[in-house]
């Protein structure tokens, strides 16, 4: 069944040359992306657009991607998936992600856009794009 709508991600990247190479790469292959740069703009924008997935950095300036996930708990919102993008590759880091309702985890350093398309394109299974 393809999707009537286009798929809209938002990326919640501090670094915007990243963010603009994510964006590109998403966009290329017909899903919409929005940035921001900062978690109290990720919410912000959350509580007024819907969005089939999340790309949330953990390091970012105003509020950090933890207090993102935590804050989207206790209001209960639900976005169907928030895969976590970060620098920070502990173990203990990607445990406490998934206890916060996050449903992937990528390291910036060890994937380029491509693969951060291929692990998105894997969240949006009625997608033909």
């Amino acid at each position: 069944m393809k999707h009537l709508t286009k798929p809209r991600v938002l990326i919640c990247e501090d670094e915007r040359f990243i963010a603009d190479l994510y964006r590109l790469e998403i966009e290329s292959h017909g899903v919409d992306a929005e940035i921001v740069s900062n978690g109290k703009e990720a919410l912000e924008i959350i509580k007024e657009k819907k969005f089939d997935l999340i790309l949330l950095d953990l390091v970012m300036p105003v509020m950090d991607g933890f207090h993102v996930l935590a804050e989207l708990k206790k209001d209960k919102i639900r976005i169907p998936v928030v895969i976590v993008i970060t620098n920070l590759s502990q173990d203990i880091n990607k445990e406490k992600c998934r206890e916060m309702g996050a449903e992937g985890y990528i390291v910036k350093s060890d994937v380029n856009a491509a693969d951060v398309w291929a692990k998105v394109k894997t969240f949006l299974p009625h997608f033909e794009g």
